[in-house]
């Protein structure tokens, strides 16, 4: 975008990444294409990070990643979606990641998304033809925050749409960040099994939600 990399926001994908793998729980990484997926950032990182991106284990799903057809959406708990510009190109509109997103909900599956990765909740539907985000409480990364701070989509207009106002359409209940009461920029919609949060530090806040939810099921 501008010229410059995009895709997935480095801290966003690493942060859960480690958090699951501390809990030895078995992590796939999916694009639209397979194989190595495109991973900026910008400024330094945490000494966690660090460590994470140099560990075998990362390097190798973050090098392989598997084709949505290539896996079997009833095999898993929950799914990720970390943030980065690139989820409102290449998943948004990506017809097997929505399935795969709707078949693992459907079978019961819990979801986190952080930041901009929550617009490709957008065009998901479940199988009872309804939109997922409908009627479910959540949050995304502020349209203003856009608007106001984000240098690199020029202040959102290189953007396709407009997240929040997508996310109303669908009948989503969202709750947009309120800078100064410093509200609403992470959520737990427990009774539908959906963790959203609004800004990429709050990787941590997702996956361990994630993780109550799946330990609370079982």
């Amino acid at each position: 975008m501008k010229n410059e990399p995009n895709g997935t926001y480095l801290i966003e994908l690493a942060i859960p990444f480690n958090k699951f793998s501390e809990k030895n729980l078995e992590i796939d990484i999916v694009s639209p294409k397979g194989g190595e997926i495109p991973i900026y950032h910008s400024g330094d990182t945490t000494s966690l990070v660090k460590a994470v991106i140099k560990s075998e284990l990362f390097q190798n799903k973050t090098k392989n990643s598997l084709k949505p057809t290539e896996i079997n959406p009833k095999e898993y708990l929950g799914i990720i979606i970390p943030g980065g510009y690139g989820q409102f190109w290449d998943t948004h509109k990506d017809v097997d990641i929505l399935r795969v997103i709707s078949e693992i909900y459907d079978n019961g599956g819990i979801i986190g998304t952080i930041g901009h990765g929550t617009a490709t909740l957008i065009d998901v539907k479940l199988k009872s033809g309804e939109y997922l985000v409908k009627n479910k409480t959540m949050t995304s990364f502020p349209t203003w925050n856009e608007k106001n701070i984000m240098k690199q989509s020029d202040y959102g207009k290189l953007l396709p749409y407009d997240m929040e106002t997508e996310l109303k359409k669908r009948g989503a209940n969202l709750k947009v960040y309120n800078h100064e009461r410093k509200i609403n920029y992470e959520i737990v919609d427990s009774e539908n099994r959906l963790i959203t949060a609004s800004f990429a530090n709050s990787g941590k806040f997702v996956a361990d939600e994630v993780l109550n939810l799946i330990n609370r099921k079982e």
